[in-house]
């Protein structure tokens, strides 16, 4: 459960307190617990899944709501965060012209498409990290 005492163990477990003052709810803690877990595991080359997320957690002592760690291994499925992390690095500057000639149009298209996969990867990114 969301007890006030798993909340200030949790609190405690990620550093939480008065060393890294951040005001944070129990829901955050917990998305926070189980993004560090998912990390961890992907730095590791793990299969970032429920189970393995639910092992680190139990191991690290911290405490979630059972559904984070499958909602986590359920939005990350078929994704490589390692490659996630590079695409994270921030957003340059706008993309070059089209190539002249034929297929420029072609080329633009498949650069705005992989403009849009960008986005999307660094906003579901920036939920998890968040």
């Amino acid at each position: 459960g969301g007890s006030s005492a798993n909340f200030a163990h949790n609190q405690a477990r990620l550093g939480v307190d008065k060393k890294m003052p951040l005001n944070l709810n129990n829901k955050q803690v917990q998305e926070l617990a189980t993004s560090y877990a998912c990390m961890v595991l992907a730095d590791c080359e793990a299969k970032v899944n429920d189970e393995n997320i639910n092992k680190l957690l139990g191991a690290a002592g911290v405490k979630v709501e059972p559904f984070y760690p499958k909602l986590f291994s359920q939005l990350l499925a078929g994704k490589d965060l390692v490659e996630m992390f590079a695409k994270a690095g921030g957003s340059g500057g706008g993309a070059g012209g089209a190539a002249a000639g034929e297929g420029g149009e072609g080329e633009e298209k498949k650069e705005e498409k992989k403009e849009e996969e960008d986005k999307t990867t660094t906003h579901v990114w920036s939920y998890l990290v968040w």
